[in-house]
């Protein structure tokens, strides 16, 4: 018989904390489960980790290729109705799988969730816990915008999603999970888990710490939402207003606030308050409004930038 859940552990050169997290897996009080590791091309000791568990785990090796095409070899590997992910540096607490299927069970307007969750270093000391927000599928997509408060090895994905909104997309080496997160929101809600069940661990090997490229490559992301996605993408309701220059403007200069607000892209803002002054040029355009506040944003960003630089040297 298949088991009920597959965890899907994502890994390159995890001798560091790979073992941690099997373990964290094998003692879920939840059994229903399969875990599958699935080996990213790693250069160190990671294939032997894997071999040492034997038939514990299934095991898969693959040339490096980034986690969305390692998440996707284990999806297509997987036999259980629901998927898992934990990052092989991260951490489940014991009752983590448990909850998310009796949750599941107990919601069926639910076809994924995710949980609360806490920050560790890397000995493993608590650092902040983090109790995310939930909201409504419409609005859960607009706040995604501007801050990502799904934690990738919280989330719990009943299998048939993927059948509708196809893997995680390869194109992405830092935003992968961010960009899966709302293709699913198109279709599906996403409930809450209200417990701090993952322990995420932070250190400084990570790669997605490259912050310029991250940073470049989340506006690319976004940008490719955005545009796909429209106004109906948003809401229903706004569709209807497709041809509106008013409503048009409105979501240029709401796309430019939110890249502003979360990652601080005051430049781009600037081009999308501009944008929306040419689809609606009016002095009832919010738009001015924000171009000037755009600008006191971004001249204290600068110079606060400027001072903690000084204050290094």
């Amino acid at each position: 018989m298949n088991p009920s859940v597959s965890v899907v552990i994502p890994v390159f050169n995890g001798t560091n904390f790979l073992t941690e997290a099997i373990n964290s897996v094998l003692s879920q009080t939840f059994t229903d489960y399969e875990v599958l590791v699935v080996d990213d091309g790693s250069t160190d000791g990671t294939w032997e980790i894997m071999q040492s568990y034997g038939d514990r785990i299934r095991g898969f090796r693959k040339p490096n290729g980034g986690v969305a095409s390692a998440l996707n070899l284990g999806i297509k590997e997987m036999r259980g109705r629901w998927f898992a992910w934990l990052s092989h540096d991260d951490l489940w607490l014991p009752e983590k799988l448990e909850r998310q299927v009796a949750f599941l069970k107990a919601h069926p307007q639910f076809k994924a969730c995710y949980t609360d969750f806490i920050i560790i270093n890397d000995k493993g000391e608590r650092l902040h816990v983090i109790d995310t927000p939930w909201y409504p599928r419409e609005q859960a997509i607009r706040e995604l915008f501007r801050g990502v408060y799904i934690n990738g090895s919280t989330i719990f994905i009943e299998r048939s999603c993927f059948d509708q909104v196809g893997l995680f997309s390869e194109k992405w080496r830092y935003n992968q999970d961010t960009q899966m997160w709302l293709r699913l929101l198109r279709h599906f809600e996403i409930g809450r888990v209200s417990e701090n069940l993952v322990k995420q661990r932070v250190h400084g090997a990570q790669e997605s710490r490259n912050v310029k490229r991250h940073k470049s490559e989340t506006l690319e992301m976004f940008k490719e939402v955005f545009n796909e996605m429209q106004l109906k993408g948003f809401s229903p309701y706004l569709s209807s207003y497709t041809h509106d220059p008013s409503t048009l403007a409105m979501m240029h200069t709401w796309f430019g606030e939110s890249m502003a607000y979360s990652q601080k892209l005051f430049l781009f803002a600037y081009q999308q308050y501009v944008l929306a002054l040419r689809i609606f040029p009016s002095w009832r355009n919010p738009a001015w409004y924000k171009i000037i506040m755009n600008t006191l944003w971004m001249s204290y960003w600068l110079i606060r930038r400027s001072i903690q630089l000084l204050l290094k040297k």
